[in-house]
């Protein structure tokens, strides 16, 4: 199942304008208690891989439900605007 991206979001001034500052932005989450360094690391490749298909302008085709919480937020803006439609996942609930 394809998660869409959200259109909305290329209508809305963002802090994000490439792969570049994405990376910056992902690099900035710290890993969370109980993550180790190998799930946190595939947790941020997988961030950048859906802002890859934001930039691009296409679906992201692999599931992302039920991720760490601070997965979601990578996927935010720094202005709090989410690159994918969050309706298309399921998450877990704190």
């Amino acid at each position: 199942m394809a998660v869409p991206m959200n259109p909305a979001v290329w209508q809305i001034q963002s802090s994000i304008h490439n792969l570049e500052a994405a990376r910056k932005h992902i690099n900035g989450f710290s890993r969370p208690q109980g993550f180790n360094n190998h799930a946190w690391s595939t947790t941020k490749r997988l961030a950048l891989l859906v802002w890859r298909c934001h930039f691009e302008g296409r679906a992201f085709h692999r599931t992302l439900n039920y991720m760490h919480p601070s997965f979601y937020d990578m996927l935010k803006t720094p202005e709090g605007h989410s690159i994918i439609h969050e309706s298309a996942v399921r998450r877990l609930r704190a």
